[in-house]
């Protein structure tokens, strides 16, 4: 990630505040935003360190983005 970039966990915090333009990262913030939300997972999420988040979302947005090709 070029360091002008905003990392998408900050984006992600900032959702739905601040929407996303990118379609994937909308699918991306939806979903984990509906798991971040179910007793348990949410506890599990919070419970993460910031870096393996920011893995978890750029990992998924990658399988997304494949996905709608």
């Amino acid at each position: 990630m070029a360091d002008s970039e905003t990392p998408l966990l900050d984006k992600f915090n900032e959702y739905p505040r601040t929407p996303s333009t990118d379609p994937a990262e909308k699918i991306l913030f939806a979903v984990i935003g509906d798991l971040k939300g179910r007793k348990g997972i949410g506890d599990k999420w919070y419970d993460t360190d910031s870096d393996i988040q920011e893995e978890i979302l750029q990992e998924n947005l990658e399988l997304i983005r494949k996905n709608l090709i």
